[in-house]
């Protein structure tokens, strides 16, 4: 029987010029499992946290803070749902931007639809590509 030849490797996807994001919505002790299952995945993402959604007694954020974690996520309040950096809310969700290649957005859909079985956390786009989608 003959040899199969080796294919050649489809040539390579042009780099993209920017990157796809998605945010997750998730309780503060999930944040560290996340980020495990996250990286766990070869070079599919990272993520940050926009909004710790932990709360102490005193509100003693500056102003700063609060606008720069809140307005990050595109919404004048925080996120949907979200309490707040600062919030002193038993239980406030936190909030995380997950940054991906555009290229990989299938297979980090699927990724993150996986680990919900291990993780309780909801995915939502950005309130603002969402209306701009919708005006446009």
């Amino acid at each position: 029987m003959a040899r199969k030849r080796p294919r050649k490797p489809s040539p390579p996807l042009p780099p993209p010029h920017e990157s796809s994001w998605l945010y997750a919505r998730i309780a503060p002790r999930h944040i560290a499992m996340f980020r495990f299952l996250l990286e766990a995945q070869d070079n599919l993402g990272y993520m940050t946290v926009l909004d710790r959604g932990v709360g102490g007694g005193t509100n003693d954020n500056t102003a700063e803070d609060n606008g720069a974690a809140r307005n990050r996520c595109g919404t004048e309040g925080g996120a949907p749902g979200g309490t707040g950096k600062g919030s002193t809310a038993p239980g406030a969700d936190a909030v995380l931007k997950i940054v991906f290649s555009p290229h990989q957005e299938r297979e980090m859909r699927a990724f993150l639809e996986g680990m919900r079985a291990t993780i309780p956390f909801t995915v939502f786009e950005s309130p603002l590509r969402a209306r701009a989608t919708s005006a446009g």
